[in-house]
């Protein structure tokens, strides 16, 4: 039997990704033309998106094209080009690959993103994004717009909701004059109702797999949650997750789940390596491993349900998982744990995104002490797979299992 044969068998594929290519490939479809009718604006991955697409300004995601460059095993090669015009290895390969192929953009996979005409950054997953889009207007001529979103420690008191509100109106401002464009209340209105819809509906495509066996595991998310990171506010996305929970909502009916024998349900923790995301949970499908949860495609949950949109939108942004304390981070991994019936964890320390990885040490053992459930840390990167050692991995995991099957 052949090595693909063995994974299907293994892992089953869900039907509705045929069209959640077609929603993607859509999506690049509008961001080409909006780059050519001069309306288009790049934006980080924690960014206010509804005020832009409320504004008719197209938007595009290098954070999401980086993933599509580690995919297809473009990241050294991408990551080399920045590294030659000076900058550091040590800087994230989100950034690396993007500066590469604004740089050889024939050499990159869809030969890179379309032009932007505005870039607009928002720091409450990533300090990185601000100088990375420095580096991206001085090569493009693209202005860059910073929504700054200072760290929370508990609750967010009405002075910081205030201030990140004004970032918002100035945001505004900053689109009106950069697109000859307004913002309509009922536009916003009806942009962020139809993204609180769609994030509800992905919320239960994630809260489903609290079922034994869990009908969807860790890779299946991370390709579905495109449309949730970088498509709010259409249409064609809330189609799309409707579908996706009805197939969904059809294995758990059935007793059908994401892998065919599952032993062991574990947690992931931080960005997957994306060169290597399906060969890992394929390998791990075998034994009997799955994903139930992982607190990256869980922080894309929330909701915009107060009068005032706008303040709404300031609230939401600023309480992201990353924008909190290791005291959050903790509470967060505990919480999924004991939600979704996990017998351990793995914690992807990713050389790229100190942000997200900052910590995990100390969270291993506070998580472990606080649920009772082990875990491991392994180290590699989310794009360039220079910068990870397979066997030190596979080695790792391995003495997790250990313990669990």
């Amino acid at each position: 039997m052949s090595e693909k044969a063995k994974e299907e068998k293994a892992y089953r594929v869900l039907e509705s990704h045929g069209f959640l290519q077609r929603v993607v490939f859509r999506y690049m479809l509008e961001g080409h033309a909006a780059s050519e009718e001069g309306k288009l604006a790049w934006v980080t991955s924690g960014f206010p998106v509804e005020i832009p697409v409320a504004m008719d300004v197209g938007v595009s995601y290098p954070e999401q094209y980086g993933a599509v460059i580690g995919s297809e095993k473009a990241g050294p090669k991408l990551c080399g080009y920045a590294e030659e015009l000076g900058y550091s290895q040590e800087l994230c390969s989100y950034a690396r690959a993007s500066i590469g192929s604004v740089k050889h953009p024939e050499e990159s996979p869809l030969e890179g993103l379309p032009a932007p005409q505005a870039l607009l950054a928002c720091n409450n997953i990533c300090g990185t994004v601000l100088r990375w889009y420095d580096a991206i207007s001085q090569m493009t001529g693209a202005p860059v717009f910073l929504v700054d979103t200072p760290p929370l420690e508990g609750e967010q008191l009405p002075h910081h909701i205030a201030y990140v509100r004004h970032g918002l109106d100035d945001l505004v401002s900053f689109l009106s004059e950069q697109f000859g464009t307004t913002l309509e209340e009922d536009k916003l209105r009806e942009v962020t109702d139809l993204a609180t819809e769609t994030i509800g509906v992905w919320t239960q495509c994630l809260e489903a797999c609290k079922n034994k066996p869990s009908p969807l595991n860790c890779a299946d998310r991370f390709l579905a949650m495109a449309p949730v990171v970088a498509i709010r506010g259409r249409d064609y996305t809330l189609e799309y997750y409707q579908m996706l929970l009805n197939e969904v909502k059809d294995r758990v009916t059935n007793g059908l789940g994401a892998i065919r024998d599952e032993k062991v349900r574990l947690l992931w923790d931080n960005i997957p390596p994306w060169f290597r995301v399906f060969r890992i949970m394929g390998s791990l499908a075998k034994r009997g491993v799955v994903f139930p949860a992982d607190t990256y495609t869980h922080a894309w949950t929330g909701s915009f349900k107060d009068e005032d949109r706008m303040d709404s939108i300031a609230s939401m942004y600023s309480n992201v998982y990353l924008n909190k304390g290791l005291e959050a981070k903790v509470d967060k991994m505990c919480g999924l744990i004991k939600d979704y019936d996990l017998d351990g964890f793995v914690m992807f320390s990713v050389r790229s995104c100190k942000r997200y990885s900052l910590g995990q040490l100390v969270s291993k053992e506070l998580v472990s002490e606080r649920t009772g459930v082990p875990g491991v840390v392994i180290e590699g990167d989310m794009v360039d797979s220079r910068l990870q050692n397979d066997a030190q991995i596979e080695t790792r995991l391995d003495a997790l299992l250990e313990m669990l099957l």
